[in-house]
């Protein structure tokens, strides 16, 4: 009877392991189910909240050498921008706008929300100039917090690759820098 209790309490031991565990990994990826259309009044809150802020990140950090550098603002839509850079020269830079953008979640939208560009516009500048030539396919920027400013994060999804240098960069959650722009 004692061994019957052991075992019985091992094995409700292991599942709230296992129970923990799985929670921990839906947490970290992301959460759990897939990204849906939000409502109309949730899509007008994050673009309220996104309207007319940009924000920024350097890897290592602004002054290294070399560095990446990626912005996404919200100015007159969605945009990305990036360049990795040698020194005081740019070795590659481009960006992609878009004036609309779709807004997904996989449940609260204040939790995380990932937004896709429609109808993409792209430009490059380095290392040869050129419109139309940044695929876009499958890119995504995904925002944890988008209602808390103090704890807003940020990452680029581009699960085909598509992007150019200096991608892949900024893949998981990082903390970017909110930029104030000055009419």
């Amino acid at each position: 009877m004692l061994r019957v209790a052991f075992f019985g309490l091992l094995a409700l031991i292991f599942l709230l392991a296992v129970a923990i565990v799985v929670t921990f990994a839906m947490r970290i990826s992301g959460g759990a189910g897939t990204l849906a259309p939000v409502s109309d009044a949730d899509a007008q809150r994050v673009r309220a909240e996104l309207a007319d802020r940009s924000f920024r990140q350097f890897e290592p950090d602004r002054d290294g050498d070399p560095r990446k550098a990626v912005i996404i603002e919200f100015l007159d839509g969605l945009g990305l921008w990036a360049q990795y850079a040698e020194g005081d020269h740019a070795v590659d830079e481009w960006e992609v706008r878009s004036t609309a953008y779709d807004i997904e979640s996989r449940g609260d939208v204040a939790d995380e929300v990932t937004l896709t560009f429609v109808d993409a516009e792209s430009r490059q500048q380095f290392p040869e100039a050129c419109d139309g030539c940044i695929e876009t396919s499958g890119v995504s920027i995904s925002i944890r917090n988008v209602f808390d400013a103090a704890r807003i994060q940020f990452r680029i999804d581009d699960p085909n690759g598509v992007l150019p240098s200096p991608f892949p960069v900024f893949g998981s959650w990082t903390r970017f820098e909110e930029d104030e722009y000055f009419d």
